[in-house]
């Protein structure tokens, strides 16, 4: 829920920016963003606050090791913050793929890609990434960031209610194999709890040379009958350790809330 004050912002940022966008400069480019959307400074890197650190950290990885012609491939895009540096930085001839599956955060993402017209759009797909295919069962609270497979990713408390939609879902190998997509070049899963089910569906993209960024929220793993002992053994096969983006050394036997890099063991 916004604050008096954050309200107060975003209601400037309305009349200021119009239906041009708020803009945001990233590697010497400017993109728009509906007020409100837009990615983390990239000054936050260093910030206290673990949500905006760990989200300009994953802004400062797509914007600096991201270059024409790569492929890219966003897990759970949410209004596209993510989604739009990895297309401005693939560029005219790399290729990004965008899988959300929330009909609210999907027009949101729609909206930020018509403010960029210059940006080559990604493909967008409306299915959620599983361990299969077929279908599940989506929760929502009308397109905020926190739409997950996993109910008690979204209501944390009575005092919330989801909105309960019926979505296709599909894995990664299976989705990267059906379209003949190139070895992606980064690949960021940001899914609300279902990260080890989309990971249990992608052990020849953890086998392949692909970078991997994972956003981890073990307070819904519970639900969807992940552990952390499954997480740390599907990546250990796939010859890859654990790394919270703003860590040196590998994750221990705990696992907390954070963005962590599959990096491929040297």
């Amino acid at each position: 829920m916004l604050t008096s004050r954050h309200q107060l912002a975003l209601t400037v940022k309305r009349i200021v920016y119009g239906r041009r966008g708020e803009p945001y400069r990233v590697a010497g480019r400017t993109l728009r963003y509906v007020p409100g959307s837009r990615p983390v400074r990239l000054s936050y890197a260093n910030a206290a606050n673990l949500i905006s650190r760990y989200d300009a950290l994953q802004v400062k990885l797509f914007s600096t090791q991201l270059a024409e012609g790569d492929t890219a491939v966003d897990v759970g895009a949410h209004g596209g913050q993510y989604t739009l540096v990895m297309a401005a930085m693939c560029g005219q001839t790399g290729r990004v793929v965008s899988f959300e599956p929330d009909p609210y955060a999907r027009k949101l993402l729609q909206r930020n890609l018509a403010l960029n017209p210059l940006v080559k759009p990604p493909i967008v797909e409306a299915c959620a990434v599983s361990d299969r295919s077929g279908y599940s069962t989506l929760y929502t609270r009308y397109g905020n960031s926190q739409s997950s497979l996993a109910r008690s990713a979204v209501e944390p408390s009575g005092s919330y209610t989801s909105e309960e939609i019926r979505v296709p879902t599909v894995s990664l190998d299976e989705y990267l194999l059906a379209v003949r997509l190139p070895e992606p070049r980064w690949v960021k899963i940001d899914t609300e709890g279902a990260e080890v089910l989309v990971l249990r569906g992608a052990r020849h993209l953890l086998s392949s040379g692909a970078g991997i960024v994972c956003e981890l929220h073990p307070y819904a793993w519970p639900e969807l009958g992940s552990t952390v002992l499954e997480l740390k053994t599907i990546v250990a096969a796939s010859g890859r350790t654990i790394r919270y983006l703003d860590q040196s050394g590998e994750m221990g036997d705990r696992a907390e809330y954070g963005t962590v890099v599959l990096e491929r063991r040297r």
